[in-house]
């Protein structure tokens, strides 16, 4: 049996866009390579993609493990574990790679290049992370993924450097348009008794939710979006005060905040939205995007060539400023598709995760 080690950093507490990246192509490498044992590694407890012998969780045990930093975790303990289980093959998750044996084969895969684009938007320990590991681990690596075509371009823009292979998200088959008992039953749960305008994220600089709660109230305080509630589903995050304080002194509570939300509840949210409004600085793919988009929903988001390469042709696109998003709101408000009560399923150009994992398995072995 061939020994596949996996970086399960991205797995550990609520799945979010890498998280649900990483746990989907895992399902499928199960039934695509029935000949390997997969070491998933990390620091605590994580969710397992799958339930089998093969697959085996590697929580370090380390009394100091779960108070390091996740790079530093990566760098000085999972190599230990790795060569304690003697595998042949490891798959970095997310843009690094532990010390290994030279004979362990390499694949890392690349979602973004936040630090070389938008470095203001990242905690300093992970940038400084990056500038310290980044360039070191892409060139050591055997085979270097990335997850858009557009952050393979980045790549070969800011380090010489070409993309083996381009393994794109996908989504789950649940996300389609769903019907008014369902849509009313999710709303009833998280009391939403309103029209709403729908965004999906962590709350942190890059994702630009501050801004999109700003122009939100602008335009209330104009006489437009009146009776619109702004729903905001997604973890606290990193420099998030403004946004809390912003909630806090919305004194109509119109900016309802629904923390995480579980992937199997999100296809009535998205339905039931009036439109999906995704204003972040910069991706590397853009997964809300497409989830609702195969819900039927209309979208308003940012113009960066790795989200049209997304979400293509369907969505309004804007710039992530005050400006440019209070102009996507107008732009929706004129709309009369917004107001039809049976969505249809648009068509979404997306490979399965079946495609993608065929794809990560063919390097993997």
């Amino acid at each position: 049996m061939i020994k596949i080690g996996i970086d399960g950093r991205t797995l550990q507490g609520n799945l979010s866009g890498v998280g649900r990246y990483v746990f989907e192509l895992c399902k499928e490498l199960d039934r695509l390579i029935p000949n390997a044992v997969f070491f998933v590694y990390s620091q605590t407890f994580i969710e397992m993609p799958i339930e089998s012998d093969r697959w085996i969780p590697r929580v370090d045990k380390f009394f100091a493990s779960k108070y390091m930093k996740p790079i530093l975790w990566l760098k000085i303990r999972c190599g230990y574990l790795c060569d304690q289980d003697k595998i042949d093959i490891f798959w970095g998750t997310a843009s690094f790679l532990p010390k290994l044996r030279s004979e362990v084969k390499t694949v890392v895969t690349i979602h973004d290049l936040v630090f070389k684009l938008h470095p203001e938007t990242m905690p300093l320990g992970n940038l400084w992370a990056h500038y310290l590991f980044f360039a070191n681990d892409l060139q050591r690596a055997d085979i270097c993924l990335s997850n858009s075509e557009g952050t393979a371009q980045r790549v070969r823009e800011y380090f010489n450097y070409n993309i083996d292979k381009v393994v794109k998200p996908a989504i789950s088959n649940i996300f389609y348009p769903r019907n008014s008992f369902e849509i009313n039953q999710c709303l009833h749960k998280y009391n939403i008794k309103s029209k709403y305008i729908l965004a999906v994220a962590t709350w942190n600089p890059r994702k630009n939710i501050e801004t999109l709660i700003q122009a939100f109230l602008l335009l209330k305080s104009q006489g437009y979006l009146e009776t619109y509630q702004l729903i905001l589903v997604g973890q606290r995050g990193w420099k998030d005060s403004r946004i809390a304080d912003l909630i806090q002194q919305n004194q109509d509570n119109s900016v309802v905040p629904l923390g995480f939300v579980p992937e199997k509840l999100m296809p009535c949210l998205y339905t039931g939205a009036d439109v999906f409004v995704y204003p972040s600085i910069y991706e590397g793919f853009g997964i809300p995007v497409i989830e609702a988009l195969a819900c039927g929903t209309t979208v308003i988001t940012s113009d960066i060539p790795e989200i049209r390469e997304a979400g293509g042709s369907a969505p309004i696109y804007v710039q992530p400023t005050l400006q440019g998003i209070q102009q996507g709101l107008i732009e929706f408000t004129k709309l009369d598709v917004h107001k039809s009560i049976n969505k249809q399923k648009p068509v979404v150009s997306l490979d399965s995760w079946e495609d993608s994992a065929k794809v990560l398995a063919s390097v993997l072995i």
